[in-house]
C-alpha cells in the first residue's frame, strides 16, 4: 500500500517540474503577453525591463522555480490576465464542472464496458457478440472527441433533442429553478461522449475475462444444472469479473480526465478544457501553467484514493 503513495509522491514533484519547463520553453513570457496589447502599443524598452522586474523574470530559472514552488505552498497560482482573478478562483469556477463529468462518466464507462464485454464473452460465437466486438472496434479506433463530434452532429445539430452547448441555460442560471435538470439536459452527450470513449478498455477486459471464467469447473456445473441467460451472468460471471475490472479504475483514471478536456471544448463546456484553450488562445501563461498543475493533481489524487479503495478491498477478500 505503501509504494503506490511513493509512486504518485515521486509523480508530483515531476509534474511540478515539468509544467513549470514547459511553461518556459514557449515562445514569449508573461510580460510580452501583457504588453502586446492594444491598450498601450507604445511599449518602451525600459517599461519592457520594469514588467519583467515585477514579475520576477529577471532571475534565474532556479528562483523563479522556487518562488513559483512557494506560492503554491501558500495557495497562490499567480494572475490572469486574461480574467483579470487570481488563477485559484478563476480554475475553482471551471474545476467543479469538469469533477461532475468525470465522476459520473467514470463509473458510466466500467458498467457499459463490463456488461457489454461479459455479454459478449459469455458466448462469443453468436452474432450478437460478433457485432458488439465490431461496434467496439470501430468505436476504439476513434478518439474522445470524434465520438463527440458524431454525437454532436447527430443529436444536438440534425435532431435538435440536446443543446449544442454550453452547461446551463440562462433562464435556470437567473432563477435558479430546475437548476440540476437544466444542468443534466446540457451535460448529457458530453457525459456520453465520455463514457463510450472510457468503455472501450473494460469491454476488452470483460469480453476476455468472461471467456477464462467460462472455462472454470464451477462454470460448467452451473451449465449442467440448467443455469442460463442473466442468472449466470449476475451470479457467477460478474462477481468472479468484477475485483479485476474494479483493479483498472485507477489506469483507466488519467484517459478520462484528458478525454473530458477535448469533449468540453467541443461542446463549448464550462470547464477545465474550455478555460485552458481559452489561456492558450490569449497567451495567459500562468492560467495554463496552473490549469495544468490542478488536472495532473487531480489525476494523481484520484489515482491515490482508488489505489487505497482497491487495497483495503482486497484485503477484505
Amino acid at each position: 500500500m505503501l509504494k503506490p503513495l511513493l509512486d504518485n509522491a515521486l509523480a508530483l514533484v515531476l509534474l511540478l517540474i515539468l509544467s513549470f519547463v514547459l511553461l518556459q520553453s514557449l515562445p514569449g513570457n508573461q510580460a510580452d503577453a501583457l504588453l502586446s496589447s492594444d491598450i498601450r502599443p507604445d511599449i518602451s524598452a525600459e517599461d519592457y525591463r520594469q514588467a519583467e522586474v515585477r514579475l520576477g523574470l529577471n532571475k534565474s530559472l532556479p528562483e523563479q522555480f522556487m518562488e513559483w514552488v512557494s506560492g503554491l505552498i501558500q495557495g497562490d497560482m499567480g494572475y490572469s490576465l486574461l480574467y483579470s482573478a487570481p488563477v485559484v478562483e478563476v480554475l475553482m469556477g471551471a474545476l467543479p464542472w469538469t469533477l461532475a463529468l468525470v465522476v459520473i462518466a467514470l463509473p458510466l464507462s466500467l458498467i457499459i464496458g463490463s456488461f457489454l464485454g461479459l455479454l459478449a464473452g459469455i458466448a462469443p460465437a453468436q452474432t450478437v457478440s460478433r457485432m458488439l466486438v465490431g461496434l467496439v472496434t470501430l468505436l476504439s479506433s476513434l478518439p474522445g472527441f470524434v465520438v463527440a463530434l458524431l454525437l454532436l452532429s447527430l443529436f444536438g445539430i440534425s435532431l435538435g433533442w440536446f443543446p449544442t452547448g454550453g452547461g446551463i441555460s440562462l433562464q435556470a442560471k437567473l432563477h435558479g429553478s430546475f437548476a440540476i435538470i437544466d444542468w443534466a439536459y446540457h451535460a448529457f452527450l458530453p457525459v456520453l461522449a465520455l463514457s463510450l470513449h472510457g468503455s472501450v478498455r473494460y469491454f476488452y477486459l470483460a469480453y476476455g475475462l468472461a471467456q477464462q471464467v467460462g472455462r472454470r469447473p464451477f462454470i460448467q456445473h452451473a451449465r449442467i444444472r440448467g443455469v442460463r441467460g442473466w442468472r449466470l451472468l449476475w451470479r457467477w460471471y460478474l462477481p468472479n469479473a468484477m475485483p479485476e475490472l474494479l483493479s483498472r479504475l485507477s489506469s483507466s483514471l488519467p484517459g478520462v480526465v484528458g478525454a473530458s478536456l477535448l469533449i468540453e471544448v467541443v461542446f463549448s463546456y464550462p470547464g477545465s478544457g474550455s478555460l485552458m484553450l481559452d489561456a492558450i488562445n490569449n497567451r495567459d501563461y500562468q492560467l495554463l501553467q496552473g490549469g495544468l498543475l490542478l488536472t495532473g493533481s487531480i489525476v494523481l489524487l484520484g489515482n491515490t484514493l482508488l489505489d487505497l479503495v482497491i487495497a483495503v478491498l482486497t484485503n477484505r477478500g
